[in-house]
């Protein structure tokens, strides 16, 4: 069975599932959603989450969102690959199930690497970035590549954390990049194209709709958290930056790993707007330089850490302790945002380092909710916005569609990437908790392959990022 675009199609369907003892839990679940968190391992392709799980765990299944209620696909096509609007309502791109699983043998070459198969070449084409995914996830509309909460007319688009402020709730917005690249940004900024970081920074810096900010983008740092001899404000304005120095800083800035930890802690009370900058440049981690950084075997990449970083799972873990007080409770994203950095590098080691920091984040916040909610409080959405580096098992050149080959725990798994870039794959999303049944109500199609061959949920029901983006709108 292909994914079923036809919405009646759909519903029929559905409704046989239900019929036949598929119970499909109720649309108007999670209206008590008081607690929202968003987590994105950006890039994040089927065989990604694999990798870290075999070399974390030896095994599948292990992760704390496996246990999740609901397992999904999610397609993430833009409605169109241009890089400004084109001013019109028109849905240039889709998804065809039947042809990306599509396993008739094809000769030549896309950007220098082999086509092999059907599918994998459909999957490389007409792909989605950060920006347009961010922004359906963030707005509930699709729209073109390198808008920031702008749709294809040139129009701003209201946002997730923007309405989870006027209703009263705390809004976070973490990453493991720089705090003003293409998915924080599209929880808390709105701007035409992406790539204008110096506005992005200083709205995002003086947004009333966001209390708390994390990241990386640090200017007077390089990619080792070696202190640099001139700023470098390509992540943050320069103006941005002299604002957080001064007496009327519009944040409270947090920058020493020993204040992260304390926020973490609870030893640390923030009032007000906060921004935590992590002293480094573009990434917690996974652009560190080797032989500057030096040898760990102990790392999947062999490759010794940034000493005296903060992870992504401490700084959510202090998130958490600044926005779990709100009183009527709080919207909050968190992104693995070097997973698809790492991807773009086909980098097999890093990426694996990147995923695992983001299962860690997600477990603090499994943790946080036993703890101090409860899952009749609190929703908790696992995702990520588009695929990338399209990574499968190690003779995927001639076995279509081979999985991750696990190793052992320890052992970097057996990996062959087919692609440098994004893709059109359909992704995996998980969710537990207040409101997550009503993700079934954005279902938009079917896609068998995604139990049958990744054995990710029950029967491949699939919404859009878009439909993801409206569901979590309602719920805050």
């Amino acid at each position: 069975m292909n994914l079923v675009t036809n919405r009646r199609q759909t519903l029929a369907l559905l409704g046989a599932m239900a019929a036949g003892g598929c119970a499909l839990p109720s649309a108007n679940a999670g209206s008590s959603t008081r607690n929202v968190m968003l987590f994105i391992a950006d890039g994040a392709s089927w065989g990604t989450w694999h990798m870290a799980s075999y070399y974390e765990h030896g095994a599948l299944g292990r992760q704390p969102y496996d246990r999740f209620s609901v397992k999904l696909g999610m397609t993430t096509e833009p409605l169109n690959t241009a890089s400004r609007p084109l001013h019109d309502a028109v849905a240039l791109h889709g998804y065809d199930g039947a042809r990306a699983w599509d396993t008739t043998p094809v000769t030549g070459t896309l950007g220098q690497r082999p086509r092999l198969f059907a599918g994998y070449d459909y999957l490389r084409r007409d792909v989605t970035d950060s920006a347009a995914a961010g922004t359906a996830m963030s707005t509930g509309v699709k729209t073109y590549n390198s808008a920031i909460n702008h749709d294809n007319l040139g129009r701003p688009l209201p946002y997730v954390t923007q309405r989870a402020k006027a209703r009263g709730k705390a809004t976070g917005v973490l990453t493991s990049v720089p705090f003003s690249h293409a998915t924080p940004a599209t929880f808390a900024a709105q701007q035409a194209s992406r790539n204008d970081y110096a506005a992005i920074s200083e709205q995002m810096l003086r947004n009333p709709a966001v209390d708390l900010i994390m990241g990386a983008g640090h200017p007077l740092f390089d990619a080792n958290a070696r202190l640099r001899s001139e700023p470098d404000h390509h992540w943050i304005s320069a103006a941005a930056w002299q604002a957080l120095q001064g007496s009327q800083s519009p944040r409270r800035l947090i920058q020493a790993t020993a204040d992260f930890e304390a926020l973490a802690a609870g030893r640390l009370r923030v009032q007000g707007p906060m921004l935590g900058l992590v002293p480094v440049h573009d990434t917690l981690q996974a652009s560190r330089v080797a032989a500057v950084a030096g040898a760990d075997p102990a790392r999947p990449s062999g490759t010794a850490f940034n000493p005296g970083l903060p992870s992504l799972a401490l700084m959510t873990r202090g998130a958490l302790q600044v926005l779990g007080r709100a009183p009527q409770g709080f919207f909050m994203m968190v992104e693995g945002g070097a997973v698809d950095w790492m991807a773009h590098a086909n980098d097999t080691g890093r990426i694996i380092e990147e995923q695992i920091d983001f299962n860690h984040a997600v477990q603090a916040a499994v943790d946080w909710v036993d703890a101090h909610s409860s899952w009749q409080d609190t929703l908790i959405v696992v995702a990520t916005d588009h695929g990338n580096g399209m990574p499968m098992g190690p003779q995927s050149d001639r076995v279509p569609f081979e999985p991750i080959q696990g190793r052992g725990r320890g052992v970097l798994p057996g990996v062959m990437w087919h692609h440098g870039n994004h893709t059109r794959e359909n992704t995996l999303l998980w969710a537990h908790g207040a409101g997550a049944a009503a993700l079934y109500a954005a279902v938009h199609g079917i896609d068998p392959a995604l139990p049958q061959r990744l054995g990710h949920g029950s029967d491949g029901r699939t919404i859009g990022n878009d439909g993801l983006g409206r569901v979590l709108m309602r719920l805050v």
